[in-house]
């Protein structure tokens, strides 16, 4: 749940205040991609396309990163690295972002955008790895899909996390777009500071053997 609400705080403000793109919804970024109509299409296919390669390199960086089979803990350590990494480029997009005034320039906005998307591709790689009842860290619609899927059988444990990482994405959202409104500067202290929780909440059950194996 703290690392969804990380992705939706970084897509309010990616969608808010980088010229209309998402940096975690990449199915949102190829239809924007694809919109030749629209006024300034080049700039802003320049602009989604980035976010999209941005996101591949993380996804690439985090299924490629050592340690996919670290013992039987429900997070393991390679995971919890990879987090590491993703907060750190989440800290790089906050210092842009605030050094700017919560107004950056073109190349301002293109630099965050690979940022915040690379975070998000490695957030979402990191939540592949844990593998917990198909649920995702930067996007819900296969989490939606699934919960609906399966409620028919009942609320189970797995439909329950489900549903609060749906609710969890929008109060992230809520969250970046509240502060980018009452102070721009610090709008994105929101996501490092979610994804730092999370870290501290998992570090426990890092090297532990709790949870199941993913073998």
């Amino acid at each position: 749940m703290l690392l969804t609400l990380a992705a939706g705080a970084t897509d309010a403000i990616a969608f808010l205040g980088l010229g209309g793109v998402f940096t975690a919804n990449m199915t949102g970024n190829l239809i924007l991609f694809a919109l030749a109509g629209r006024e300034d299409w080049v700039l802003h296919a320049l602009r989604s396309g980035l976010a999209c390669a941005g996101f591949c390199v993380g996804l690439l960086v985090g299924f490629t990163m050592p340690g996919r089979r670290e013992g039987k803990a429900l997070w393991p350590p390679a995971v919890v690295r990879l987090l590491w990494a993703d907060l750190a480029l989440q800290i790089a997009f906050l210092s842009g972002w605030a050094l700017s005034g919560g107004a950056p320039g073109p190349a301002v906005i293109l630099a965050l955008i690979g940022a915040g998307s690379c975070a998000m591709g490695m957030q979402a790689a990191a939540a592949r790895r844990v593998n917990l009842a198909g649920i995702t860290a930067t996007f819900v619609t296969g989490t939606l899909t699934a919960l609906f899927e399966t409620s028919a059988s009942g609320w189970s444990t797995d439909n329950r996390r489900r549903a609060a990482i749906v609710v969890a994405l929008v109060l992230g959202a809520l969250c970046a777009s509240l502060l980018l409104r009452l102070a721009p500067p610090w709008a994105g202290v929101a996501a490092p500071v979610f994804t730092l929780l999370a870290l501290v909440v998992v570090h426990p059950y890092v090297r532990r053997g709790v949870g199941r194996s993913r073998d």
